[in-house]
């Protein structure tokens, strides 16, 4: 598997910090200076316990914990570095992406759909019909297999064969939430499991807003189905408008007052007809028209 060892020499090097990821990479590169980062991390123990200015033991107990804990990675898995052809250009801060299924779907172009957990049986319609308009125009569907609009746009998604990328804030050894178990899996069996964080990295609350960075750059905009104010959703098409990306909003969404989040952005892209979603995206982000792929209802899972 290319890129083991370096990942788990930097979870080993990220554990003993216990600092974010800009500073992590920072000594990381410079232990790169002075070793291969490639090699077993024990061969250059003595270097590691130099830069990260503890005793040798500290690093070797660290080694140990989060080599144990990278044996639960998928054979299949892949885990690729900004250095990878497969590599996003859009996507920044990050050291390793965790990959199961199909990586050259990140070389299409996606769209974000997220909104509210626990949607309406209104959005949840709504939902499956902007999926279909886009999914027939070649749009990837980009979400974070989160319950409720996640989920819809996930299993839509599989039920008609359109690409989709689950982006996780988990490791892809795990699941959350578990009631998702089975859709993960679909996920990664029939599209794409995206994650930023190593087998050895104990989930955080915080993750899940670095997920929604992340799915903010691999896709070419967000698609808010149904939010409420300040939900992950939100959070996420302020990072995409940040990164001067299209937000988009049905109309319905944006007319209803009893939402603040709609107005809040600059410029969205208000969108009064489902079915004419995937051209409308399609025209706000200058790509041609073009007509995806025929339905094949062979997935369908029953998670809902």
């Amino acid at each position: 598997m290319d890129n083991y060892q370096k990942a788990l020499n930097y979870e080993t090097v990220a554990s003993i910090l216990n600092r974010a990821d800009s500073f992590c990479m920072q000594v990381f590169d410079s232990i790169s200076e002075k070793c291969s980062t490639a090699e077993e991390l024990p061969y250059n123990l003595q270097i590691y316990a130099e830069e990260l200015q503890v005793d040798d033991y500290i690093v070797r107990d660290a080694y140990s914990r989060c080599r144990l804990a990278f044996e639960r990675l998928d054979k299949t898995a892949m885990i690729i570095s900004p250095s990878s052809p497969l590599w996003p250009e859009s996507v920044t801060g990050i050291p390793f992406l965790y990959l199961l299924g199909d990586a050259s779907i990140l070389s299409t172009v996606g769209i974000s759909v997220v909104g509210t957990r626990s949607p309406s049986d209104r959005g949840v319609q709504l939902t499956r019909e902007v999926v279909d308009s886009l999914g027939k125009s070649d749009l990837t569907i980009i979400s974070g297999l989160a319950m409720g609009i996640d989920g819809v746009a996930h299993i839509e998604a599989l039920s008609k064969d359109f690409r989709t990328i689950g982006v996780i804030g988990t490791s892809v050894c795990d699941v959350y939430p578990q009631k998702h178990a089975k859709l993960q899996s679909l996920v990664a069996q029939h599209g794409l499991l995206v994650s930023q964080f190593s087998p050895a990295r104990k989930v955080q609350q915080y993750f899940f807003m670095q997920r929604n960075l992340l799915m903010s750059q691999l896709g070419q905009g967000s698609f808010i189905i149904e939010s409420r104010d300040g939900g992950g959703g939100v959070k996420q098409a302020q990072y995409s408008e940040r990164q001067g990306k299209k937000v988009f909003i049905l109309r319905e969404t944006y007319d209803n007052r009893t939402f603040l989040w709609p107005r809040q952005f600059k410029d969205p892209v208000v969108i009064s007809l489902t079915g004419n979603a995937g051209s409308l995206v399609k025209r706000a982000i200058q790509l041609p028209r073009t007509f995806g792929r025929k339905s094949q209802a062979d997935i369908q899972p029953s998670l809902f």
